[in-house]
């Protein structure tokens, strides 16, 4: 038989009841419905709070970095980070060349580097972008030592070159013992055309002047006609006798 509670045990258990409604109706009325939105209103009022700092901090530089933005331009330095050049196509095939010199120049280092696949790329102008970009994917199979002479050479040599993608692999013909030899790598190199200049509009030349005809010694064609219909006066000799 289930042994009865005592009294001291229903009150105990009818307070944990108690205890157990109050805490679901607090979270159901109160906490999902009030606490829960005023929380994440507090979370983005703070979020918004530290962008608004961050924005006035940047215009608060505006001008010393419009400074530092006008003293690039006039630096002549500045133009030599940039491939020189108008027309893409041309700039990106002398993009690959420049890339095809820079590994010969590190053929003999080592194990010896060499392209096996070449081509330059032309995409198209972003129009967020304040220069034209051009690209040129490399296959190198090249080893280590070459590798990281021609990576330190793209880096920081001028004009600035970007790489866009970086792979390297294991060549499938490497022993399996010993140092890998030569390297399976895939390089995307960006670059960035210099801005043209503009173009200054040839002044246009005026029409020339006509030049003005005498009214006095061109009579107009209708007023002639009318002179020749009026009677003309007699002379003197063709007056007819009295």
């Amino acid at each position: 038989m289930r042994r009865e509670l005592t009294p001291r045990e229903r009150r105990g258990a009818a307070l944990i009841a108690l205890a157990l409604v109050l805490w679901a109706g607090w979270w159901l009325l109160v906490q999902s419905w009030f606490l829960d939105p005023l929380s994440d209103l507090q979370e983005q009022a703070e979020t918004l709070r530290h962008q608004e700092q961050r924005y006035a901090g940047a215009l608060a530089q505006r001008d010393s970095l419009e400074q530092q933005l006008q003293a690039a331009r006039r630096d002549p330095s500045s133009r030599s980070s940039l491939l020189p050049g108008e027309d893409p196509s041309a700039v990106a095939a002398d993009l690959m060349q420049r890339s095809l010199d820079l590994v010969k120049a590190h053929a003999d280092q080592g194990p010896g580097c060499q392209v096996t696949q070449r081509m330059p790329i032309t995409p198209e102008r972003d129009s967020a972008e304040p220069y034209r970009q051009v690209k040129v994917s490399l296959t190198l199979d090249c080893a280590m030592e070459p590798l990281v002479g021609l990576l330190h050479e793209l880096e920081y040599g001028q004009p600035f070159l970007f790489i866009d993608n970086l792979s390297i692999r294991r060549a499938t013909s490497a022993p399996a013992s010993g140092g890998a030899g030569r390297l399976q790598v895939h390089l995307l190199l960006r670059g960035y055309l210099q801005q043209a200049a503009p173009h200054k509009a040839l002044p246009s030349k005026a029409p020339a002047a006509e030049p003005e005809t005498d009214a006095r010694q061109q009579p107009d064609p209708a007023e002639q006609a009318d002179l020749d219909d009026q009677p003309q006066p007699l002379t003197p000799s063709e007056e007819p006798d009295a």
